[in-house]
């Protein structure tokens, strides 16, 4: 064997996983958190000890559980002579205040009211002084007959305080009497006409609920005990891993972890089995605490349809322990990596809050009415597997296997990329000693202002990313007239982009780099460069509307959304073609390719691999949209512009893609209606839109991955060390890509490199 292939046969086996080596990893972490009494009074004392506790409290508080009396005031009841009495004297008539509970009515006349004051200022002060819990107002008017039948006037007016539990509870109540003797009174008047009452209900209702007690329940705990154990899952996985990785810097028993033979991906796995066992017993300790305590008490619970709830089927909760495996390990793993970032136990639990705010909509998504496992919800992570559990438990086992690839797809997906980012943080020395000294923001910004380099930091294209999302999101909830005319239109579109988009762009450019045009990749292309992206812009136009149309399939856009978006549509097709373009066209590419593709794109590839960069801008990319549809096929447009713009090592190119797919876009109405000779051989008018036949979405399809080939083949650009040597890689260790010149040399580099 060849020195080569011995150090090539020595490299493979180093890199190969010793599980006797994670066993004694795994060993020794459980050893350590079963040592810690915080670690066992959160997995163990607490979830046994929770629920009862929280049970005799409930049955506690069941007992001063009564239903308080209220006092109605009602003024002017002389005024109310009527056939049918509401009053029997200073009490309701019988009959119409049975099962209103207790009520109290104090009568007033219309000299109570001061000389001068106005009946609602009067009736608002007593309310608001607690004399009252409401106040019913008759006024003189009520006997006029012909003022009681007017449509458009209040002939009876109830005072209340939405904000007092005490008149909202009044109120209801009040509303039951009088919705009662309103009744009474028409019946009376259809007796003395000679008609039957009968006519009020013609006919009678029946319902009959034929769903088995069984599913009942399963319906019941197959949402709630999903949602319970996954939140105790991510809180049982996180604090175990703040004191395996945060709490081991403390202690500085890290170093010594890491000195021993074990690889790094050996020690992350080790700790990712010990947190995953402390989150499963986290998870699975809190549901039987509180099954145990639900089949005692929450028999007196009670369904929609008045059934008591009962006890979860067994059988079929044996799902929900099957999916907690793997939504463990991706809790754990995310929980892992988050903890390796923090510098101590105490900062670790600061990052806690955001982790919950990024997972709980995931988990709430499901329990929303009316969300069912689809093709669409199957690919959302977490909630995939919480609406495949729900489909077990309830028994569609047939919609459960349908979907079922695509539910463990996504979730192996991103259980690998968080057990990537765990493992990533282990290798990097920075993250797991970086240093100990408080962050203070006037010395990071002057620290940021004299370092500054030819392209902004990498934190610096984080801020610039979220300045940007913020000011859109602010833009979007303030919200606008819709447009009327040519002028309105084109401020509701140019005004977000330059002022919430290109500004922030420019303003990060200038502060943060020396040269504001490398920071914004402003670098020349050849007419080559530029004939083949705008022949990517139009030819992949086909296969980002046929994206487009699956999108929409599997996410739905609801009724109000499309009413909303139907005037715009409306305007722009009233509009000049060539304004059109302008707005539309022209200005979200230069904008938008500035902000994402210049400044932020440009600062991420610093010190990190392209491919991160790339999905890191696309995702901020089609975050900027505000539909979800938009937002999704954004994305992956993003990710094409990114792989242009950093094989390209210029924003132009990716500015004549974004321009050309849009002015498509908006084009093709017009195109279709236009008359003129072959149109019809590409596009194909239905009552559903326009859409390109299918011989050209096969062949512009086929053109355009030839076309993105050779941009990824042949536009190659050299990846050169930042503040160091371009031909020994010595210095800060950081890399740019056609982001900017960090000498003479390096421009050489980028000149050649079309």
């Amino acid at each position: 064997m060849s020195d080569h292939q011995e150090k090539g046969h020595t490299l493979a086996a180093s890199r190969r996983m010793r599980w006797k080596s994670i066993r004694l990893i795994y060993r020794r972490e459980m050893i350590d958190q079963l040592r810690d009494r915080r670690t066992l009074f959160t997995i163990a004392i607490l979830p046994i000890l929770l629920y009862p506790l929280l049970g005799m409290v409930l049955l506690q508080i069941s007992q001063f559980k009564r239903e308080h009396p209220i006092s109605l005031c009602v003024l002017g009841k002389d005024h109310l002579q009527v056939p049918t009495p509401l009053f029997n004297g200073d009490e309701f008539a019988e009959g119409i205040a049975e099962d209103s509970g207790s009520i109290e009515v104090i009568h007033y006349d219309w000299g109570t009211i001061k000389l001068g004051r106005d009946v609602t200022e009067e009736t608002t002060r007593w309310i608001q002084e607690g004399r009252f819990d409401l106040v019913l107002v008759i006024p003189p008017e009520f006997l006029d007959e012909s003022a009681r039948t007017t449509q458009d006037v209040a002939n009876l007016k109830l005072f209340y305080d939405v904000t007092s539990d005490e008149s909202r509870i009044a109120r209801d109540r009040v509303l039951t009497v009088l919705t009662r003797w309103q009744n009474l009174w028409v019946r009376g008047e259809l007796a003395q006409t000679g008609v039957d009452e009968s006519v009020l209900n013609p006919f009678r209702l029946d319902e009959v609920d034929v769903a088995p007690q069984q599913s009942k329940s399963a319906a019941f705990w197959s949402k709630m005990l999903p949602f319970i154990m996954l939140v105790w899952a991510l809180t049982g996985a996180f604090y175990p891993a703040i004191d395996l990785v945060a709490g081991e810097k403390e202690r500085g028993t890290l170093e010594t972890l890491l000195c021993s033979p074990a690889s790094r991906a050996e020690i992350v796995w080790g700790k990712l089995g010990a947190v995953a066992t402390a989150s499963m017993a986290t998870a699975l300790l809190n549901c039987g605490s509180m099954l145990v305590t639900s089949s005692m008490i929450f028999k007196q619970l009670t369904l929609g349809t008045g059934a008591a709830v009962g006890a979860p089927p067994l059988l079929p909760m044996l799902w929900l322990l099957i999916a907690l495996v793997p939504l463990s390990l991706l809790f754990s793993a995310v929980a892992l990596s988050a903890a390796a970032l923090a510098k101590s136990s105490k900062e670790g639990q600061y990052y806690l809050m955001p982790l919950m705010m990024v997972t709980l909509p995931l988990v709430m998504i499901p329990m929303l009415p009316g969300t069912e496992l689809s093709a669409g919800t199957s690919l959302i992570p977490v909630t995939g597997m919480f609406l495949l559990v729900r489909s077990l438990v309830e028994g569609d086992y047939l919609v459960a296997a349908l979907h079922v690839p695509m539910v463990l797809g996504v979730t192996s997906l991103c259980l690998w990329l968080a057990m990537n980012w765990a493992r990533k943080q282990f290798e990097d020395e920075a993250v797991l000693f970086g240093s100990q000294e408080p962050f203070d923001l006037r010395r990071w910004l002057a620290l940021s202002w004299k370092q500054r380099d030819e392209v902004p930091a990498r934190s610096i294209s984080y801020l610039c990313g979220a300045v940007i999302l913020v000011a859109l999101f602010f833009a979007k909830l303030s919200g606008g007239e819709m447009p009327t005319d040519a002028g309105s239109f084109a401020k509701m579109v140019i005004v977000p982009q330059v002022t919430f988009i290109l500004l922030p762009a420019l303003v990060f450019a200038v502060l943060s780099s020396r040269k504001p045009t490398h920071a914004l990749r402003l670098k020349g292309i050849s007419w080559q460069t530029a004939g083949i992206s705008v022949a990517l812009g139009a030819l992949f136009h086909p296969t980002y509307l046929l994206l487009g149309e699956a999108v929409t399939t599997l996410y739905p856009m609801n009724a109000q959304a499309e009413e909303a978006m139907r005037p715009i549509a409306d305007q722009m097709s009233q509009l000049p073609w060539g304004l059109v373009i302008v707005l539309i066209a022209v200005t979200p590419a230069i904008c938008e390719e500035l902000a994402f593709r210049g400044v932020i794109f440009s600062g991420l590839l610093r010190g990190r691999k392209p491919f991160g960069a790339i999905v890191t801008t696309a995702i901020l990319f089609g975050s900027s949209h505000g539909v979800l549809q938009q937002s999704i096929c954004a994305t992956v447009m993003g990710v094409v512009l990114g792989i242009v713009a950093y094989r390209t090592g210029s924003v132009l190119p990716g500015v004549l893609v974004h321009f050309t797919n849009n002015a498509m876009s908006v084009s093709l109405e017009r195109f279709a209606s236009s008359g003129l000779t072959g149109v019809e051989s590409f596009l194909s008018v239905s009552e559903t839109g326009i859409r390109y036949q299918t011989w050209w979405l096969v062949t512009s399809a086929t053109m355009s991955v030839f076309i993105f080939w050779y941009i990824i083949r042949y536009l190659s650009v050299k990846t050169v060390p930042l503040n160091g040597d371009p031909n020994t890689g010595n210095g800060a260790g950081q890399s740019i890509a056609s982001g900017g010149y960090p000498n003479k040399q390096a421009k050489s580099h980028f000149s050649t490199a079309e």
